[in-house]
């Protein structure tokens, strides 16, 4: 029997997780301009961050540049969902990938109007920062129900496990 595949290191899977929860205790529990709610964004900026430096400098499957979309990888990965192969050993696809590079750069406005709206004078209290920062948040979420949608239908039309590898790093040969 084969060994099952590593995929995802401790570090990616923490990461999604604690974004996870961040995302969904600001958006769902907790009130905004509480202390706590900055609190939480704050840690996600630093999060999305430290992933962003962890994309330069850690393992393969972690790395910006294995999962960056290109033209080329964009078709090569709709020719493997067309014919439902998608390779075992594969992390994030290039479609995924711009996902990614989408959610870090919302999430980084996020956190920067954020801090613009209760850390500095000149934007407290601004209609305009404060309708961005819902905005963003919004877009934060229909991309996550984006996201949650396509590793279901990903997972099902390609034939490959992508929930528990985010569990535990490994998926089955």
């Amino acid at each position: 029997m084969s060994k099952p595949v590593v995929i995802w290191d401790k570090y990616i899977r923490i990461y999604h997780w604690l974004i996870v929860i961040g995302f969904t205790l600001n958006y769902f529990v907790l009130e905004p301009g509480e202390t706590i709610h900055q609190w939480v964004g704050y840690c996600v900026w630093i999060l999305v961050f430290a992933r962003i430096i962890w994309g330069f400098i850690g393992p393969k499957r972690a790395r910006v540049i294995d999962f960056f979309p290109t033209p080329t990888r964009i078709a090569q990965h709709l020719r493997e969902l067309k014919s439902r192969e998608i390779p075992n050993e594969s992390g994030h696809n290039a479609v995924g990938g711009m996902l990614i590079l989408l959610f870090w750069f919302l999430f980084l406005a996020q956190g920067t109007t954020g801090f613009l709206l209760e850390e500095t004078d000149a934007f407290f209290g601004s209609t305009l920062v404060e309708n961005i920062h819902e905005y963003i948040a919004h877009s934060l979420f229909i991309g996550a129900i984006i996201h949650v949608a396509a590793v279901f239908l990903t997972g099902w039309w390609g034939r490959i496990e992508l929930i528990k590898p985010m569990i535990t790093g490994r998926r089955k040969p």
